[in-house]
């Protein structure tokens, strides 16, 4: 009787509820199990500085003011999402296209790009209040400061030589309106005797000499200064000094008349000679010294420093025996 029933269709559809039943209570309860054997997924942040800005402009037509020189980037993700970023520094922080935003004053949003699935980026600052103009070119003359402070003061300074003579300047065409000249200042190094060359930075000027922060090409010349001196020539005074006796009379002679002197120009403008002394206390014969010329105040140098002086002594006792045997004679002859 029993067998029979079981062989029912009513009677296997219910064991096959009752089996499946079962099998969702299992898996109802063993399922905490298994969420709590799964890894849960954290995200973490970095903060990047110094980042450049990439500007997407076209800069033959346009300028751009008020963009920071760098900004901030703050990057979240997961570890390993992070360390590529780290890793391949593909991303970039970037404007809008300015060419379409046309000049006038703007406030922009900063993007990023480049970065991996998954990473999300955050600028700061994020929005950056700029000002676009249309850009101009001119082309002008170096002008050349020359400070010669160091320069000892026999030399001075010509005409200094630039190489180009003439620069690019280019920028926003408020701040072109502005240019008065380009100037690029010179230092004389100390104690310099002789042309110098030096490459040396241009700037761009305005009317009170307020530099101008626009772009000049090429931003260093090659500046020549030819370096000459304040000569002049004057003659010597010759004189002597001492004496080795009253019975002595001194005469000088030299090849040299005149030498030439080295010094600031107010000094030689107001020298007419050297005076050229020779001490001769001790001399009682004929004889030639070497002199040495006394630099008068204010001048740096002489040419030549030493020269040679003959020094030509004449006994008066020796004159006078010598002009009374001639009275003598002369007086025996008449008798």
């Amino acid at each position: 009787m029993i067998s029979k029933w079981m062989t029912k269709k009513s009677f296997l559809v219910v064991i096959s509820f009752v089996l499946t039943m079962a099998l969702f209570v299992y898996a109802s309860e063993s399922s905490p199990s298994r969420q709590s054997s799964s890894v849960s997924i954290q995200t973490t942040s970095n903060t990047i500085g110094n980042v450049p800005i990439y500007v997407d402009m076209d800069n033959q037509l346009y300028t751009v003011t008020g963009l920071p020189e760098s900004v901030t980037l703050r990057v979240e993700g997961t570890s390993s999402s992070l360390l590529a970023v780290a890793g391949n520094a593909s991303y970039r922080v970037k404007t809008p296209n300015l060419n379409e935003l046309g000049t006038g004053k703007h406030t922009i949003l900063l993007q990023v790009t480049g970065l991996p699935a998954g990473v999300k980026g955050t600028v700061s600052p994020e929005t950056v209040e700029i000002f676009i103009e249309n850009k101009a070119t001119i082309e002008l003359p170096v002008s050349v400061n020359v400070n010669r402070a160091n320069l000892p003061g026999a030399y001075k300074n010509g005409q200094a030589i630039v190489t180009p003579s003439r620069v690019s300047i280019s920028g926003p065409e408020s701040l072109i309106n502005q240019v008065e000249n380009v100037l690029a200042n010179v230092t004389v190094p100390e104690n310099t005797k002789a042309d110098f060359t030096s490459s040396v930075v241009v700037q761009a000027m305005d009317a009170t000499g307020r530099p101008l922060a626009v772009k000049v090409e090429p931003d260093h010349v090659q500046v020549r200064v030819p370096i000459t001196t304040n000569s002049k020539k004057v003659p010597l005074v010759f004189t002597t000094t001492g004496s080795a006796g009253t019975q002595y009379s001194y005469q000088l002679k030299s090849d040299v008349k005149e030498v030439t002197i080295l010094g600031a120009q107010e000094i030689l403008d107001r020298l007419t000679a050297i005076p050229v002394v020779v001490d001769v206390s001790q001399l009682t014969k004929t004889t030639t010294q070497v002199v040495k010329i006394t630099l008068p105040t204010g001048v740096d140098s002489v040419n030549p420093e030493n020269i040679s002086v003959e020094v030509i002594v004449t006994s008066t006792t020796t004159q006078t025996t010598e002009t009374t045997q001639t009275t003598q004679t002369t007086q025996t002859t008449r008798q």
